[in-house]
């Protein structure tokens, strides 16, 4: 099949991800055009044979244009698109009449803060295409529920994650060897919860233990924390990272904990799994719903510091090494699993009474 993703192609995990996928569907015999608004147009081959059309991002209406055009002249049989590309490719393709108009939908509302009038329009567009997918189980049913789409056109399909294939860049900061490094990364916000890790520090009470924090954000928040003070000296804040940056990250940290609130999916605890590191998780995370196996070694409430305490002291002491994790990672979260699902929708005969 002609298959072609509109998603924002850069650096980002997000942008690997779908240039993976169309990577390994490429090899399997599809042809993969991965199209994107950016400053200027170009076009790319790459080696795995996968074309990128950029086309130069303008006004609204000519955005439209120019992604409707781009469709015609291809005429692919299976349309996805994602974030800010769903309303132009998903009206277009439904105007062309592209069998395949998928939307890949990434974002609980309550992440986005979405108006009833967002919810509204998003609707409208879900209804134009033939199928969504969805990252997470919980995201799945928001967008039958909330957005009122019929059960039988929207699927949920895990995220995965390259950082296992990239060359780390080694990290600026040099571990001691008789302390115990808690990695934390993720954007500093109050969802993603990294307060917990500093009342922990309070809980363990031990000077051994360090909280080392990866992401951009709002470093107030944790310097707002009543035990911050007191705990400072065993905090350590790197800012953002790249992704080779973060291959070193993953490697160096003895634990990475990841305490968010909730989360639709969580590509970072996938990033961990592959990396091999020994890994905490919230059980609010989404993608735990692809584990089909005993998540209770490996989870926590993110409300509880008592608790995480206890899982990372149990976690250091077992004998849970980097292979246990990785094939967490290859059982449910590989590429080869993940385009094979992907294959098994776009040959699905498509709901035409949207």
């Amino acid at each position: 099949m002609k298959i072609i993703f509109f998603n924002t192609y850069n650096q980002s995990f997000l942008s690997g991800f779908f240039l993976e996928l169309g990577t390994v569907l490429s090899n399997r015999g599809h042809k993969i055009l991965i199209c994107s608004l950016k400053s200027r147009n170009q076009n790319i081959e790459l080696p795995s044979g996968i074309s990128i059309r950029i086309i130069k991002k303008s006004h609204k209406i000519k955005n439209y244009y120019n992604i409707f055009r781009v469709i015609k002249l291809e005429n692919p049989d299976v349309v996805v698109s994602n974030f800010s590309f769903v309303n132009p490719a998903v009206l277009s393709s439904k105007l062309l009449k592209i069998k395949h108009n998928f939307i890949w939908f990434h974002t609980l509302k309550s992440q986005m803060n979405f108006s009833k009038r967002n919810i509204f329009i998003k609707s409208v567009f879900m209804r134009l295409s033939n199928a969504i997918i969805t990252n997470s189980k919980e995201l799945q049913k928001e967008v039958i529920v909330e957005y009122n789409q019929k059960r039988n056109k929207v699927y949920a399909l895990p995220f995965t994650t390259s950082i296992h294939r990239i060359e780390a860049v080694s990290l600026a900061f040099q571990k001691k060897s008789d302390l115990i490094y808690i990695g934390c990364p993720g954007r500093i916000n109050h969802d993603k919860n990294q307060n917990l890790l500093i009342d922990v520090l309070a809980v363990l009470k031990d000077e051994r233990f360090v909280m080392v924090f990866a992401g951009k954000g709002d470093l107030s928040i944790l310097e707002k924390n009543p035990n911050y003070e007191l705990y400072k000296r065993q905090i350590i804040y790197l800012g953002n990272l790249t992704a080779y940056e973060m291959v070193d990250f993953y490697k160096k940290m003895d634990v990475v904990v990841l305490p968010s609130l909730n989360e639709s999916f969580g590509l970072v605890l996938i990033e961990a799994l592959a990396s091999g590191s020994k890994t905490l998780v919230s059980h609010r995370f989404g993608a735990l719903d692809y584990i089909n196996t005993d998540t209770s070694h490996f989870t926590f409430d993110p409300k509880d510091p008592k608790d995480l305490s206890h899982k990372i002291l149990r976690i250091l002491s077992s004998d849970f090494d980097k292979k246990t994790f990785e094939d967490l990672y290859f059982s449910f979260f590989s590429m080869d699993k993940i385009a094979r699902q992907f294959e098994n929708i776009i040959n699905i005969e498509p709901n035409t009474n949207s």
